[in-house]
């Protein structure tokens, strides 16, 4: 006997394309919002870690109350720092509440405010031997506001994280560019850029 056909391929959710069309208006620009949901339209599996060595992933910049600081997390398995997020759990189809939990989970966070309407950066980067067999993240990320400042909202570290610290993220000048120097070594390389481009974004939806 023949084999049984194949069952219709799964539908994207319609959330998660949702918020892809909605990081059009994110700082990566529409044409890479326009690559990462052709990638989940063409293969609704990405969504997971499961769905093979290049899928998905969510994360969040969280800044403090006054802008000033930025939560970053070590990530035990990267050896670097880097802000909270990760995979999509099974059933989670919102890239937003799977950053939002990430931040729960990595910082002991909640109550955050999103900046803009949706994604704020959209970031593609290869993965070391480290990660298994995950070799590409694309990653969803979210400018979040903590409800209180730095000096008032104390982080908590999480079996992924062995240690979370904010980091002063303080104007330049009369701004609205913003000082990275104050990352701390081992921060992963290109976070400085994506900072220093969220704080335009920042400017353009708190002015």
């Amino acid at each position: 006997m023949g084999a049984e056909p194949a069952g219709p391929a799964p539908s994207p959710p319609a959330s998660a394309l949702a918020e892809l069309e909605q990081a059009a208006a994110a700082v990566s620009g529409p044409e890479l919002a326009r690559e990462y949901g052709e990638l989940l339209a063409g293969d609704p599996r990405v969504l997971l870690r499961e769905g093979g060595p290049r899928h998905l992933t969510a994360s969040a910049i969280v800044i403090d109350l006054c802008g000033d600081h930025v939560a970053l997390v070590w990530h035990r398995k990267g050896r670097f720092w880097v802000q909270p997020g990760g995979h999509l759990e099974a059933g989670e189809t919102s890239f937003e509440q799977a950053a939002r939990r990430e931040v729960v989970e990595e910082i002991g966070i909640s109550g955050l405010q999103r900046i803009g309407d949706g994604p704020a950066m959209l970031h593609r980067h290869a993965l070391d031997a480290a990660f298994g067999r995950c070799s590409e993240h694309w990653d969803v990320q979210y400018l979040l506001r903590a409800p209180a400042p730095a000096a008032e909202l104390p982080l908590t570290v999480s079996e992924e994280s062995a240690e979370v610290r904010w980091v002063p993220w303080p104007l330049r000048g009369a701004g609205p560019e913003r000082e990275s120097s104050a990352l701390p070594e081992g921060t992963v390389p290109d976070l400085a850029g994506t900072l220093e481009e969220l704080a335009l974004y920042l400017a353009r939806w708190t002015c």
